[in-house]
């Protein structure tokens, strides 16, 4: 079904929530999360080796000080530690997401953690890397296989021929079927988006009727400047699988530097990756950790995510670099998104039980404490809160829990 044809400007649907809501979550649907066809609860617990083939407060600080700021266009390049820099989006927050970059510079080469959403975007972060060090790229490392992480890996193909990327195994079959169909989707459906946004902003209105705030315009004309950024690029885009494949945990070794690539549980994604730094105590976390609201997403798993963010924080990192937003400080966040997770997995399987459909348990399941706290007063917060979040979450969890019975 495609909901975009619901949502063209002027539609008697416009101001109907029930389908306007799903112009965001098609957003996160067709672009950021795994398909509706996954088999909910079933996944590899033993480890193999890899295969080759509050929250409403920027985050600026750390315990060792605060990250050192190179604002460039729209990223912003933090050295987190020696060696160690954070390529952070600027884009406000808003319906449409470009992922945060990490480069690991070592003694003879470099790690990079994920690459944009364009290769224009990309290039751009290649540059800033460029300025730091002349050592080349030997691995890249993809957090998870959506495409706000992956699409730039052909710069990086095309600047270090001899680069290694490095993805959960799954990727190998999902990225190419999938992330393709998503993909397609996306381009038949973002002109109509990106109207009803321009629509909507020409009334003055959001996409639920209100008033628009400053805050919204901003976002939205970002999305805007996004989504067709995107499309201008992405019919020349090629799709890079990983050389590299991890089911469980890998560790590289490069010089003095010891590098855990982690699958800490399904989460975001059935593919989620997290890059810790023992000795720096950093922890790279990719869409597990979302800031300022966590993409939940409709296909996500509610059952499992707070599971893996647990194993996050026992990890005790001391600076968390998530896959979108400002580096964070400690663990003070994740904790939040754990009593979050815990509560719409509780809350929706205990509605199961009570034998409730999923309209009534959207209903009967209450958030309104982690909304408050994460989004504050905020119209568009609120708004992204209740489409990334809270909708597609009690989705997600529902159909998890209905497995179960």
């Amino acid at each position: 079904m495609n909901f975009w044809k619901k949502l063209q400007p002027g539609s008697p649907n416009l101001k109907q929530p029930q389908l306007v809501c799903f112009l965001p979550v098609l957003l996160l649907t067709l672009l950021f999360v795994t398909s509706t066809t996954q088999t909910w609860g079933q996944t590899k617990k033993s480890k193999t080796q890899p295969t080759r083939g509050p929250a409403t407060e920027s985050p600026t600080s750390h315990a060792k000080g605060k990250p050192e700021p190179i604002t460039v266009n729209t990223v912003e390049i933090q050295k987190v530690a020696e060696g160690v820099y954070a390529a952070i989006r600027k884009e406000p927050p808003g319906l449409m997401f470009n992922g945060n970059c990490v480069f690991i510079i070592n003694d003879e080469d470099v790690v990079v953690v994920d690459t944009t959403i364009t290769p224009s975007s990309a290039r751009e972060v290649l540059a800033e890397l460029k300025k730091l060090t002349s050592k080349p790229v030997k691995y890249v490392i993809n957090t998870h296989w959506h495409d706000d992480h992956i699409i730039g890996n052909q710069v990086y193909r095309e600047a270090f021929p001899g680069v290694e990327f490095i993805g959960h195994a799954s990727t190998l079959v999902d990225l190419p079927t999938i992330g393709a169909t998503n993909r397609q989707q996306l381009q038949e459906g973002a002109p109509g988006f990106v109207e009803q946004i321009r629509a909507t902003m020409a009334n003055k209105k959001n996409l639920v009727g209100a008033d628009l705030t400053e805050e919204e315009r901003i976002s939205f004309t970002s999305d805007i400047e996004q989504v067709e950024r995107y499309l201008s690029e992405i019919p020349k885009f090629q799709v890079i699988l990983p050389t590299i494949t991890i089911q469980d945990s890998l560790t590289l070794h490069r010089g003095t530097r010891t590098i855990e690539i982690r699958h800490l549980g399904r989460g975001h994604s059935g593919a989620d990756l997290v890059v810790y730094l023992p000795k720096e105590r950093i922890a790279i976390t990719g869409d597990l950790v979302v800031w300022p609201v966590p993409l939940v997403g409709s296909t996500s798993y509610p059952a499992e995510f707070a599971a893996a963010l647990e194993k996050l924080v026992a990890l005790q990192p001391t600076v968390i670099i998530p896959g979108h937003g400002q580096v964070l400080p400690d663990d003070t966040y994740p904790k939040l998104l754990i009593r979050l997770l815990t509560s719409i997995k509780e809350q929706t399987e205990a509605a199961v039980v009570r034998g409730e459909t999923l309209e009534q348990t959207r209903k009967s399941v209450n958030l309104d404490e982690f909304r408050k706290l994460i989004a504050g007063d905020s119209q568009l917060k609120n708004f992204i809160f209740r489409f990334y979040v809270s909708d597609p979450g009690i989705t997600a969890a529902y159909q998890q829990a209905s497995q179960k019975k």
